[in-house]
């Protein structure tokens, strides 16, 4: 009689036991947490404010392009103004081809780990519903039947445990499933959202691919018509003449800033040391190419037109290294119109070197360089004569023979 009561009791025990909530498994995934964000989620993130910046830059080029879209007169100018247009456009389709490139990566993660999780959840399922048929044909007077068939208070408190172990194991099931369930659907609804993503960005590149088709062809259709036109031609020659003074006004005003150091200004730069005057003669080539055209005045055969060349351009393969000429320090970074993205380095003494035309630039204002030092790469931007480096050597406002100075 003893051991049946103390067999009611831990029964009863047992039972307020199978009512708690037990310990969650190792591999259960709570219901509610939302999914992790992984690696690439945070590219993705990052991408999206790269596409956000660019897009704002772009939107606002277009607004200026179309402000001036009839009114600027300038060949160089219009020229410059699709250039920039131009140069956006690829950079911000690059930036769509990465995100998409990226996007459909986590696409395919996230196909894997549905199906991966969807078979986890199917096993799930099946387990807890042969347990709940095991509990409905034995119903739970076959538990009290075991417990009570002890024959010893030992045999019924290892009974007791055994039982409610197995009520435990089966409630850790349940919030297994569930959790396998919810994480099912959260996958399902990053599914949709990552594709919804790729569709958008889909539509959105084919788009910008049209749009920069559009762009080649009128920057192709003006040179051509700077090319093959007498009078745009003229314009354009007037142009680069105005273009080039202006780079010496330039050069003026860094002289001064220079002559201002020398003589202890406050707030200028350190005197650069050095002579570089000493390197005619000495001088590596900033590029390997050929000379497309020479230094000083040059005749267009075709239209018997005359213009003053204050450097020389050399013929090269679009991407192809600049290099610093001479131990320097860069004092200018920017689109110069007829030049199109130029460096300028100061070498000490009044004198500068200037690189021009180029498709990217690696340096910023007031770095110091080393001879032989990359800088950039070659382009065509603001060239009417295709890829090219542009390239001059300046003492103050005199432009210098460049040839002359090369070994």
């Amino acid at each position: 009689m003893g051991l049946r009561l103390a067999a009611a009791t831990l029964l009863l025990a047992a039972g307020t036991a199978w009512g708690q909530e037990p310990a969650a498994p190792a591999d259960t995934v709570s219901p509610r947490a939302p999914r992790a964000a992984n690696q690439a989620d945070v590219e993705i993130e990052s991408q999206r404010r790269e596409l956000e910046s660019l897009r704002k830059q772009l939107d606002e080029r277009r607004v200026i392009s179309k402000e001036l879209q009839g009114r600027e007169k300038s060949l160089l100018g219009q020229l410059r103004e699709t250039e920039k247009s131009l140069q956006l456009t690829t950079a911000y389709l690059n930036a769509l081809e990465r995100r998409r490139r990226t996007v459909s990566a986590n696409l395919g993660d996230a196909t894997s780990e549905l199906a991966r999780t969807g078979v986890q959840l199917d096993s799930d399922r099946r387990r807890l519903a042969w347990r709940v048929r095991e509990i409905y044909k034995r119903g739970r007077s076959a538990d009290l039947e075991y417990v009570l068939s002890a024959r010893s208070f030992g045999d019924l408190m290892s009974r007791t445990y055994y039982l409610a172990k197995i009520a435990q194991e089966d409630r850790g099931q349940m919030l297994l499933t569930e959790a396998r369930r919810t994480q099912v659907q959260d996958t399902k609804t990053h599914l949709e959202s990552r594709k919804r993503e790729l569709d958008r960005l889909k539509a959105e590149t084919d788009r910008e691919r049209i749009a920069l088709s559009q762009l080649t062809g009128a920057r192709r259709n003006l040179l051509k018509k700077i090319r093959s036109d007498a009078k745009s031609n003229e314009q354009a020659s007037q142009e680069l003449e105005s273009a080039s003074k202006r780079i010496r006004g330039l050069i003026d005003q860094l002289e001064k800033r220079r002559l201002a150091a020398e003589r202890g200004a406050p707030g200028t730069e350190p005197v650069l040391l050095g002579d570089f005057g000493r390197n005619r003669g000495r001088l590596p080539w900033p590029v390997n190419g050929r000379v497309a055209r020479s230094f000083g005045n040059q005749t267009n055969p075709r239209f018997n037109t005359t213009t003053f060349n204050s450097g020389i351009d050399i013929a090269s393969t679009f991407g192809t290294p600049i290099a610093a000429v001479a131990r320097g320090r860069v004092d200018y970074v920017n689109w110069l119109e007829g030049y199109g993205k130029c460096v300028i380095i100061n070498h000490g003494g009044g004198f500068y070197t200037l690189y021009a035309h180029a498709s990217e630039i690696g340096v910023t204002v007031g770095k110091e360089v080393a001879a032989g030092e990359i800088i950039g790469r070659v382009g065509d931007t603001g060239s009417t004569i295709g890829t090219a480096l542009h390239f001059e050597i300046r003492k103050g406002r005199e432009a210098l023979n460049p040839l002359e100075w090369f070994r």
